[in-house]
């Protein structure tokens, strides 16, 4: 997943969109430009964008990625992906776990949901 900003497609946003676009082309980072079909917002996409201080936060909307602040501006980073965590479980908790994986692994999706479903309207009577 990249990052993609867009910003309006008027007089004044067509001349910070010149310097979003030299910003990154002077930082080495290649970005990939594109119109809405109608021809009203300008996409920017790539890994990493750079937006300089003189382009209005406001002005910018964030369709994908995450926003960092930096000196002289911030970067538009494509957001993270999932992270493996180890944990260490108390063997209680191991034993519960591996009881409701023996559960559900001969069942399919909707009878577990189904069975769900029943014990809540069960528990609401």
């Amino acid at each position: 997943m990249k990052a993609k900003i867009s910003i309006q497609n008027t007089r004044d946003n067509q001349g910070k969109a010149r310097l979003i676009r030299d910003e990154n082309r002077d930082s080495g980072h290649s970005l990939a430009i594109s119109f809405s079909e109608d021809a009203k917002e300008i996409f920017f996409e790539g890994s990493m964008i750079q937006v300089p201080d003189s382009v209005p936060f406001g002005d910018i909307t964030v369709l994908e990625g995450q926003v960092k602040k930096r000196e002289g501006g911030f970067d538009v980073q494509q957001a993270d992906k999932g992270k493996t965590v180890n944990l260490h479980l108390d063997a209680g908790l191991v034993a519960e776990l591996n009881e409701i994986r023996q559960h559900v692994m001969s069942k399919t999706q909707h009878d577990i949901i189904l069975e769900i479903f029943k014990k809540g309207l069960d528990h609401y009577k």
